[in-house]
């Protein structure tokens, strides 16, 4: 390839480059004074939003908790020995 040839299109390719950037930085400015005009007009929105009172029928509508009764601890067999001696005392079952 020629010098001229290789100048040039690196040239070309900074010019492109250069004009990219610029398109860019348009596009995102005008983009961000857009945000702002939007997001004033939200803020001012929300600022005079005054919510309807509730309503007194609804006060009354919820149940009033009442907790479950508390559970009893399961009783445990004072005479341990004595069922001990029973079960030894079974015959054993075979499976056949």
């Amino acid at each position: 390839m020629s010098v001229a040839r290789i100048a040039f299109g690196s040239i070309a390719s900074k010019a492109t480059l250069a004009a990219r950037t610029n398109v860019v930085r348009s596009i995102s400015s005008s983009a961000a004074m857009n945000k702002d005009v939007i997001q004033d007009l939200y803020i001012k929105e929300l600022k005079g939003y005054k919510p309807a009172p509730a309503a007194k029928a609804e006060e009354g509508a919820v149940k009033e908790l009442k907790l479950p009764p508390v559970a009893q601890a399961p009783a445990v067999d004072a005479d341990i020995a004595e069922q001990l001696a029973k079960y030894d005392a079974e015959p054993e079952e075979v499976s056949q």
